[in-house]
């Protein structure tokens, strides 16, 4: 009989024990633990057994859906390209320079194509592009507008020494009046490389130290003052823009009232020059 009741009151003991023991607030915490602690070292031990678990060295897995350098549609994969370069003045400081001749625009005020008019061998010529010269009149450095390939550079008699340089997308750089050039045909430039110093030239003589800056597309040339800072696809959406326009019937009846066209010499007077000059002159402007 005292040993049932010893068991008895053990066992009572053990109980009251384990619900004290439960009582305090680290013992579930701990027993969750332990117990997580079991079930991972038992999934470790079965995945170390079986070694099929995990692929083997140079086993490759392929995707079914891959396409390799093809987009979703089965189309070449097309690579995302760089922003169009910004067409940059020719000079190196443009706040060194000023502008002593402006595109001849048909569409610009009377007062503004006067400004931009070229005046040689008793004619005057419409200005294909823009003149920039020293503030105090002297020489300066010439750069490329743009990055590209020198295709040509050479001395001409009546512009002076000039390049011209062939860029993306059908576009070209022309720079006349030059004193000298540092640069060779075929070479390739980056924007802001030095292409000669300003100079003197027959044609323009008017506006003494400059340099003769063009931009044309396809042979057609652009306002540079409408790209300056502007993306080189500008220079295309501009030549579109002016094709669109020289298409209306209106404009193609009409014309100018004194029937010139920015193509064509502006005379005032009578050129008593029997076309001596008439080969050269089409290379101008």
């Amino acid at each position: 009989m005292r040993e049932e009741e010893n068991n008895r009151s053990s066992k009572s003991e053990e109980k009251l024990n384990v619900k004290n023991l439960l009582r305090k607030r680290w013992v579930l915490p701990a027993v969750y633990l332990v117990a997580a602690a079991g079930v991972l070292s038992a999934v470790f031990v079965m995945q170390g057994g079986d070694e099929s678990a995990a692929p083997e060295d140079s086993v490759e897995v392929t995707d079914p859906n891959y396409t390799g350098d093809m987009n979703p549609y089965g189309e070449d994969a097309v690579a995302v390209t760089a922003s169009s370069e910004v067409v940059k003045m020719p000079v190196v400081d443009e706040e060194e320079v000023t502008v002593v001749g402006y595109f001849y625009d048909v569409n610009s005020s009377p007062e503004e194509q006067q400004e931009a008019l070229v005046y040689y061998n008793n004619t005057y010529f419409p200005n294909k592009g823009m003149d920039f010269a020293h503030v105090d009149g002297e020489s300066f450095e010439v750069a490329a507008a743009l990055s590209g390939t020198v295709v040509r550079a050479e001395k001409d008699s009546l512009l002076g020494y000039v390049v011209e340089i062939s860029h993306e997308d059908g576009v070209v750089t022309h720079y006349h009046s030059l004193e000298n050039v540092e640069v060779e045909e075929g070479a390739t430039l980056e924007q802001g490389e030095i292409l000669g110093r300003a100079g003197r030239n027959s044609y323009n003589a008017d506006a003494g130290i400059h340099v003769h800056f063009e931009i044309r597309y396809d042979g057609v040339a652009v306002n540079p003052n409408d790209v300056f800072q502007q993306p080189i696809d500008s220079v295309r959406d501009i030549v579109d823009e002016q094709e669109k326009e020289e298409e209306k019937p209106a404009e193609e009846e009409d014309g100018k009232e004194d029937g010139t066209t920015d193509e064509e010499e502006v005379t005032p007077e009578e050129n008593n020059d029997e076309g001596e000059d008439e080969e050269e002159q089409s290379e101008i402007g």
